[in-house]
């Protein structure tokens, strides 16, 4: 931080530390309501200022990857991202560093754009992520199962008028 001329602050080392051991990429908001038990006086234009100076400095990335607020990439190495479409957890995925000629891996369409200098690939994987998989079997089955329970109490409720047991209705 010194080196890319940043003063450092209590406030500013806590967020540095905070978000480089989080490799979910949390949003500012996350990050202010993790700090502020350990630094109540801090607010929460401290910590998006802070986040935005370290991404100006390029010490950190901001990443819009999905609706919402904006997620800091403390990881600067080249990487890709996969994105919970149910969840939104953001994880880092492993991918090839650029060669020394990145034009040489720029896609095709790029043709269409002469001129156009490629500073760096990212893709981003876009799926469910293991724990809402799990989930939605879990809520599948949860389903099944009270559907097959209102089966059973539906067909315990069609005995014919005579049938033993069998209720009247009620006139109204």
């Amino acid at each position: 931080m010194r080196s890319s001329g940043l003063k450092l602050t209590p406030q500013r080392l806590a967020i540095v530390r905070e978000l480089a051991a989080d490799p979910t990429h949390p949003t500012a908001q996350e990050l202010f309501e993790r700090l502020r038990p350990a630094l109540p006086t801090m607010s929460f234009a401290t910590v998006y200022n802070t986040l935005d100076a370290l991404a100006s400095a390029g010490l950190c990335v901001a990443l819009s990857l999905s609706p919402g607020a904006s997620r800091f990439d403390a990881n600067m190495a080249p990487h890709h991202h996969a994105v919970c479409d149910r969840c939104g957890l953001v994880r880092d995925v492993p991918c090839e560093p650029f060669t020394e000629r990145p034009e040489a891996t720029a896609p095709a369409p790029l043709a269409a754009a002469p001129g156009f200098e490629v500073r760096a690939v990212e893709r981003i994987y876009r799926g469910i992520c293991a724990a809402c998989a799990k989930g939605s079997q879990r809520d599948a089955t949860a389903q099944a199962k009270a559907r097959d329970a209102g089966r059973a109490v539906a067909s315990s409720r069609l005995r014919p008028a005579g049938a033993r047991g069998a209720r009247r209705p009620e006139r109204v």
